[in-house]
């Protein structure tokens, strides 16, 4: 006769279980979870150290809900497309954090006027629907009446400021920058540093974040004893258009220039385009740098010298800031910074002898 035997599956390990490995209560166990910075170095260290060598697995959703948390935070993206790099690269540096932190991202988007009113912005249901999730990262191009709005439902929320507009509303503390106005102001010295002084620059400077790039190539040329020259192109909902228009403008109109400073990688290539259209070689007769380092910088023909934005980094800074907000209740005193990298490649060469 053969015997049958089963093998019962293990008890799940429990925060009882640790709590007694670690001799210590339930409750500093919970703390080192929840507050670690509420329990001394040496007894949260115990606790991790009974955590892995018991292989403990805390469920962080229940955690959550029992603290009044849903453990969900929103990346909303405002009057922008997805497909745009910078914003699915901040997208993904907040998704990885997130994960790091136990918590999850859930992706939205809104359109809306700059002129709309507070009341008559169709927000997202999740973000409505009170306790779907905890916060808020508010990127694309966004306006003070979006702020005032989330400000009314009370959610928290942090903004990835470069492409906020706002005036008369005070620029948020939970705000994440990058230095936009040093980035340009870098590439600039560079074309001097190749021997450029008739350089311009083009893109839209009613837009805040193409004025503070503006304001970098200024700066740069006013040190070197130079004259700026004015900002040339207007905006629209194809910046590659802005590129192709404001440098045909420039040709036609017989401005003299030897390097172009864009507002944006795709600024950048369509000006390339352009110039490439009228005979002329990138960069033995024209340099060309740009801003944003997008996906297609590097495979542009030549490969385009460029401004890196941390895109990933600010992702992590927001999703780090939203959730010291909503799970400590700690908001920053101002908004935060990071800076840029030059990226050198081949668009911009030393300046022709004979100008």
């Amino acid at each position: 006769m053969t015997t049958i035997t089963t093998q019962m599956s293990e008890r799940p390990v429990t925060i009882r279980d640790v709590a007694a490995q670690a001799k210590v209560g339930t409750a500093t166990v919970s703390r080192v979870l929840n507050k670690p910075w509420k329990v001394s170095p040496e007894t949260t260290q115990r606790v991790k150290d009974s955590i892995e060598k018991l292989g403990y697995k805390p469920n962080f959703r229940a955690r959550l809900l029992a603290q009044g948390n849903s453990g969900m935070m929103c990346f909303l993206l405002s009057n922008r497309p997805f497909a745009h790099s910078v914003h699915g690269q901040v997208l993904q540096g907040a998704a990885k954090e997130a994960d790091a932190l136990g918590v999850q991202i859930v992706y939205a988007g809104c359109t809306y006027e700059p002129e709309t009113s507070p009341c008559e912005i169709r927000l997202p249901q999740l973000l409505v629907a009170r306790g779907f999730v905890d916060g808020v990262i508010l990127a694309g191009t966004n306006y003070s009446n979006i702020l005032d709005v989330i400000e009314q439902i009370g959610l928290p929320y942090v903004v990835f400021g470069t492409n906020l507009v706002i005036s008369g509303h005070k620029v948020p503390e939970t705000a994440v920058y990058v230095d936009e106005q040093e980035g340009s102001r870098r590439a600039t010295e560079h074309l001097l540093s190749l021997g450029h002084t008739r350089i311009v620059f083009i893109g839209d400077i009613r837009q805040p974040w193409y004025r503070r790039r503006y304001q970098g190539y200024c700066d740069a040329l006013c040190e070197a004893g130079l004259k700026p020259l004015p900002a040339v192109g207007e905006d629209g909902s194809d910046t590659v258009r802005m590129g192709v228009d404001a440098t045909i403008e420039l040709l036609r109109e017989g401005v003299k220039f030897t390097a172009v400073v864009a507002g944006s990688d795709r600024v950048a290539h369509g000006a390339m385009r352009v110039l490439k259209e009228y005979g002329l070689q990138i960069p033995h007769d024209v340099s060309v740098v740009g801003f944003d380092d997008d996906e297609i910088a590097s495979l542009e023909d030549p490969p385009l010298t460029t401004v890196r934005m941390p895109a990933e980094e600010v992702g992590a800074r927001c999703i780090r800031m939203l959730h010291s907000i909503v799970r400590r209740g700690e908001k920053p005193n101002q908004a935060v910074w990071l800076p840029v990298e030059l990226v050198i490649r081949k668009s911009a060469s030393t300046v022709r002898s004979s100008g």
